[in-house]
């Protein structure tokens, strides 16, 4: 590499780090202060995500890079990212989750890829702590402990793998390997991002992690939770919410369920799915709610299949 130093702003205290783009470091060559600059590119996907960047950006501390990938918003995203001093891609059409995290990623030159939802808060020490884990275990991708304000979530299974291969039991607290990343918060080499290819365009929402994941562990890639990495996850409200909102996730993840499924050979009864989905429409607190309706409805048409169309044009 050049040598080019590159600028880190950490938007909490609005100050500017820089340092090398070839420096490397084992955790035995640097001290606690020393330890806030690792090579992370910080990548998040922002579609009408004024509500929550804000906050997420002032979480980031100055060991990242953070990339703000716009998929084509039209509120304030793009200012608010510009004004905390991240680098900002603008894409005139939305593209989708994964693909836009792709752009991103092709637009750094970092060893480490952490891709994010902007309705994440990290705690203290959670990017130092997916770093330790990387260096602790080199060929391996990472989630960290996730929570919902007091509640713990944890992915312990995908309809991509087999039952034998599914967690059992609470929510390891511990260091270990895990079946599935959830897609909200990924910490992994560049190295093993691209052996994949990155995330599968074809996906436009949902279903990017599962097969992510398939991916990974097919090319020798491990799994795991870094324990001593925690975020705060407001789920679902990385985009402004509307019944419109609803009925375009609900399609998207019934066309990713075909799509993925269909690609890893997986069996899927959609008669049956779709019959479910049905029955789910008369649940009381579906029927007299306009968004929950909106977005099964959305799904049960998306189980017909094909291409996402795109949505959301920059005006």
């Amino acid at each position: 590499m050049s040598g080019r130093p590159f600028r880190c702003i950490d938007a909490k205290r609005g100050k500017a780090h820089c340092f090398a783009q070839e420096s490397t470091f084992t955790l035995s060559q640097v001290d606690a202060d020393d330890f806030m600059k690792p090579e992370v590119d910080l990548i998040v996907v922002t579609h009408n995500s004024g509500s929550v960047l804000p906050v997420f950006l002032a979480t980031v501390p100055g060991c990242a890079s953070v990339v703000v990938v716009d998929n084509a918003s039209v509120d304030d995203s793009v200012t608010l990212a510009e004004a905390a001093g991240a680098k900002v891609i603008e894409i005139e059409e939305n593209v989708g989750y994964g693909s836009a995290c792709n752009v991103g990623a092709a637009a750094g030159n970092a060893p480490f890829l952490l891709l994010a939802n902007p309705d994440l808060r990290f705690e203290a020490g959670a990017i130092e702590a997916l770093v330790a884990a990387a260096a602790a275990h080199p060929d391996a991708a990472f989630n960290p402990r996730f929570y919902s304000g007091p509640r713990r979530r944890f992915r312990r299974w995908s309809r991509l793998l087999p039952a034998s291969d599914f967690w059992h039991g609470a929510p390891p607290n511990h260091d270990c390997v895990i079946p599935v990343l959830h897609g909200a918060c990924i910490f992994i080499r560049r190295e093993h991002f691209e052996r994949v290819g990155g995330f599968d365009q074809n996906i436009f929402l949902f279903h990017e992690d599962d097969d992510l994941s398939v991916r990974l562990r097919q090319a020798g890639v491990e799994l795991r939770l870094a324990a001593g990495a925690a975020v705060d996850h407001a789920e679902g409200r990385s985009s402004a919410r509307s019944i419109e909102s609803g009925r375009i996730k609900g399609e998207a993840m019934g066309r990713s369920l075909v799509y993925v499924m269909n690609k890893h050979q997986m069996p899927l009864d959609v008669p049956a799915e779709r019959f479910r989905t049905w029955l789910k429409l008369l649940w009381p607190h579906v029927l007299f709610s306009s968004a929950r309706r909106s977005k099964l409805l959305g799904f049960a048409n998306g189980l017909n299949g094909g291409p996402m169309n795109s949505f959301g044009k920059r005006r």
